[in-house]
């Protein structure tokens, strides 16, 4: 949650664009990732412990976006499909080894080493990037570069965010839907969002300025985006519920049987980025990408209470494709679409619409499990499941049930598999549809040839300000033909 807002911070008007270069906004991301992390290890209470995974996710979501924007200021746009290949094969291999060192170090050792575990390799990290990472500093003044920062904007971006995730995260959890609570968090979210929109209309240095969906072709990309974010969570969450609850499988087990989507996710991004480095062409990628997306997901509404290693893994591969093949090639596109100066707006503004789709499927995909298992009360009760056990299983509790689930009857278990696997099976008609639309909305994106050129942008309060003159120019012109066309219509 705490990444989702931080990532439109990252680099729009931010003081990596005002003040330096990304290189010390990178370091400094990274410090408060391992900071998060060493809080989060050494946590003795449960507050302590959110408020260490918070500080993380401030960390990690400026390291994800700055990443990319460096990569984007560093090669033209036809070598970063290759960069941004391996990219996503080194995230896509940590999430898949992941779960497996989390699951071992919690069953074996101590749940305090998934934290301390990040400690060695992010301070390898600092001393890389610190050593070898250099990118054009425009040494502007610090006091100049803050006043220069959308402060206002930057609150009212970051306070939506939090109020309308935190509403979804505590709708039917916490506490009710229709409780006062979830709904004016919500409502107060969306409030602020347009307060947000109207806001930086006029502001001087807007955090996402309104030239970034003054384009069609670039509006298309970021609605795919949020569609391809919204389905690619959903394997990720759901599969392993899908495996500990209907197939029986450990924790650790799970992050195993998972290793075909994570092996074929590292491939496909690999590949997909040396067929743009070669071709300089995208878009036939991410339209075939979202309809392989579309049928891996229809697929698995198939999944059911039967161990089928054929369809386990033949699935899994399927859908890694689709997934993995778009995560870096929407960023290559929207990059492509935008003047070179645009790139750090374009690409937060990217991971910060990724993020909020991640969050919100995560919360509707859960809505919709949760709607579904309730038609199977009266089945599990009727098979002896303690009432108060079924309440809790049908209020959030089948989510992480396994605990619950451990006492039942070989009959009992039977039975709740099979309700557990039907409950998936619709869910996954919900992202089924999602994906359809993301693959629709695809055909409005143009094509565009990527250039093999590649000139550095420059940031800093000097280029933001040319910048700005720029767009008041090309404003004044288009009003100034409009004004011409209605008078010489009146004439």
């Amino acid at each position: 949650m705490a990444s989702t807002p931080n990532d439109s911070l990252d680099k729009p008007k931010s003081p990596s664009d005002m003040n330096s270069s990304t290189e010390p906004i990178l370091l400094i991301a990274n410090f408060i990732f391992l900071i998060g992390s060493l809080v989060a290890a050494l946590s003795y209470s449960l507050p302590m412990l959110i408020a260490g995974r918070a500080v993380q996710g401030l960390g990690g979501g400026g390291i994800i976006t700055l990443v990319e924007i460096s990569v984007g200021d560093m090669f033209s746009q036809r070598e970063r499909g290759l960069f941004y290949g391996i990219y996503g094969a080194v995230w896509a291999f940590a999430t898949a080894v992941g779960p497996i060192i989390g699951g071992a170090f919690t069953e074996y050792v101590s749940w305090r080493w998934c934290f301390y575990f990040n400690l060695p390799f992010d301070g390898l990290s600092l001393i890389i990037t610190f050593l070898f990472l250099h990118i054009h500093n425009p040494k502007t003044p610090l006091i100049a570069g803050l006043k220069a920062i959308d402060w206002i904007g930057s609150l009212l971006i970051v306070g939506a965010t939090l109020m309308f995730l935190l509403g979804l995260d505590f709708g039917g959890v916490t506490y009710p839907w229709k409780s006062v609570t979830v709904i004016c968090l919500i409502l107060f979210g969306l409030v602020t969002y347009a307060i947000f929109g109207i806001y930086e209309r006029f502001a001087k240095y807007p955090i996402i300025p309104r030239r970034i969906f003054g384009n069609v072709s670039l509006v298309s990309t970021f609605g795919v985006v949020f569609c391809h974010g919204a389905c690619f969570i959903a394997p990720v969450f759901f599969l392993p519920l899908y495996f500990q609850s209907v197939l029986g499988a450990s924790p650790i087990l799970s992050g195993v049987w998972l290793l075909p989507l994570a092996i074929s996710f590292t491939a496909s991004g690999i590949i997909m980025g040396i067929v743009i480095q070669r071709t300089g062409k995208y878009l036939w990628i991410i339209r075939g990408t979202m309809a392989l997306l579309t049928l891996a997901i229809g697929i698995m509404i198939l999944f059911g209470a039967d161990r089928n290693w054929g369809k386990i893994v033949v699935f899994q591969i399927l859908l890694a494709w689709g997934i993995g093949a778009n995560m870096q090639t929407l960023v290559i596109c929207v990059q492509a679409l935008v003047a070179p100066e645009d790139i750090g707006v374009a690409t937060g503004t990217l991971n910060f619409i990724r993020n909020l789709a991640t969050a919100n499927s995560v919360v509707f995909g859960q809505v919709v499990f949760q709607g579904v298992l309730h038609r199977h009360y009266g089945d599990l009760v009727n098979a002896g499941i303690p009432r108060d056990i079924v309440s809790r299983l049908l209020n959030g509790g089948a989510i992480g049930g396994s605990d619950l689930s451990s006492t039942f009857t070989p009959p009992q278990l039977a039975i709740y598999q099979v309700a557990v696997a039907d409950a998936l099976s619709k869910m996954w008609i919900l992202y089924t549809g999602i994906c359809f639309l993301g693959l629709v909305i695809s055909f409005g994106i143009q094509k565009k040839e990527l250039m093999t050129s590649h000139e550095t942008t420059k940031t800093g309060l000097e280029a933001e300000e040319a910048k700005r003159q720029k767009n008041l120019s090309a404003r004044a012109k288009t009003e100034a033909h409009a004004i011409n066309g209605v008078k010489a219509e009146d004439a």
